[in-house]
C-alpha cells in the first residue's frame, strides 16, 4: 500500500462549510485523481465524512473554462453524500476568495463561475464580504400542496439555483421540532427525482427574517443555504414588498436584494478559510 498526499483547503460561508479543490489543467490534482480510481461523487463522501473525513457539506472542483470567452472557472460540485448540485450560493462566495488566493487576480476582484445553474458572477467587497449575483428565481408557485402522513400541507416552491420548498412559521423554535417534517417533504414523490431543498422561515419584522434550511445531499439542517436565504427572502418580498432582505440563519447572516431592473437576486455574505491540510489517501502501489 501506499498513500497520496492531497491538498485541500476548507472554507466556510456563514456556517455552510466546503472543501475546495483546484482542478485547473496545470493543478496537481489532475496527476493525483488518475492515480485515485475513485469517482468524484465518491471522494466528496469520504472527504465529507464526520469521522474519516473533515466534516463539510459539500466540494467543489474548480477546472479551466473549455473556451475564455464560457467564464473564468468551470464548477463541479458534490454534496455531502456525493450527489451532485447544480448551485451552491455560499459555496460560490468560497470559490471567489478561493480564485483570488490560489488561482488568480480577478478584475476588482470579480469572479465568473458556469454552474449547472446557468453562469454565476461574484464580487470580493472587503473584510471576508462577497456578493455573489444568484441566478433568477423560476418556477414560483406561491401555494404547492403536498400530503404528507395523511395531512395536506401547504409551502411555497420556487428554484433558486436547485428547487426549494418554503414553508413560514409562526415561531422560529418550531424548526427544531420540525425536521422529520422536513426531511419528508424534501424527498416527497411528489418532487421526484430531484427531490427538494426544504427551508423554513419565521418573519422577525420589516426586513428581517429567521431561516434554516433542510438540505438534500446533506439531509440534515445546515448552518446556512445560500439558494435557500434567497427563495425564503424571496417569498417574504412577494408578500411585504420589501427588497432588501437580512436572513439571519444558524451560522450568520446573509443580505438579499432584489433589483427593479435585474431578475437576479444579489446575496452577501462573509466567507473565511478554516484550514489547508492534506488528505493521505490509501491506493494499492
Amino acid at each position: 500500500m501506499a498513500f497520496l498526499p492531497i491538498p485541500l483547503v476548507k472554507m466556510s460561508g456563514a456556517g455552510n462549510t466546503f472543501v475546495l479543490v483546484d482542478s485547473t489543467r496545470t493543478s496537481t490534482w489532475c496527476e493525483l485523481e488518475k492515480k485515485l480510481r475513485i469517482k468524484r461523487g465518491s471522494f466528496a463522501k469520504m472527504i465529507c465524512d464526520r469521522t474519516m473525513g473533515v466534516s463539510a457539506d459539500g466540494v467543489l472542483f474548480l477546472e479551466d473554462p473549455e473556451t475564455r470567452e464560457e467564464a473564468r472557472y468551470r464548477w463541479d460540485f458534490f454534496n455531502a453524500d456525493g450527489s451532485s448540485a447544480e448551485m451552491c450560493g455560499n459555496a460560490a462566495r468560497c470559490a471567489a476568495l478561493f480564485a483570488n488566493k490560489y488561482l488568480s487576480s480577478g478584475v476588482n476582484g470579480r469572479y465568473e463561475f458556469l454552474t449547472g445553474a446557468g453562469l454565476v458572477a461574484t464580487q470580493i467587497l472587503g473584510d471576508d464580504n462577497v456578493r455573489v449575483i444568484m441566478p433568477p428565481i423560476e418556477d414560483f408557485q406561491k401555494e404547492k400542496v403536498l400530503v404528507i402522513d395523511g395531512r395536506q400541507e401547504k409551502f411555497a416552491f420556487l428554484n433558486s439555483g436547485v428547487p426549494h420548498l418554503i414553508r413560514e412559521l409562526e415561531h422560529f423554535g418550531d424548526a427544531t421540532a420540525l425536521k422529520e417534517f422536513a426531511r419528508k417533504a424534501r424527498s416527497h414523490t411528489d418532487l421526484a427525482p430531484a427531490g427538494a431543498n426544504v427551508t423554513l422561515y419565521c418573519r422577525e419584522h420589516e426586513g428581517v427574517i429567521k431561516a434554516v434550511t433542510y438540505e438534500r445531499g446533506v439531509e440534515e439542517y445546515t448552518q446556512a443555504c445560500g439558494t435557500g436565504a434567497v427563495a425564503a427572502a424571496y417569498v417574504e418580498f412577494v408578500k411585504s414588498k420589501v427588497r432588501n432582505i437580512d436572513v439571519h440563519m444558524p451560522g450568520g447572516i446573509l443580505n438579499i436584494q432584489f433589483s427593479e431592473t435585474s431578475k437576479h437576486p444579489m446575496m452577501s455574505g462573509n466567507a473565511v478559510f478554516v484550514l489547508e491540510f492534506q488528505y493521505f489517501f490509501e491506493v494499492i502501489a
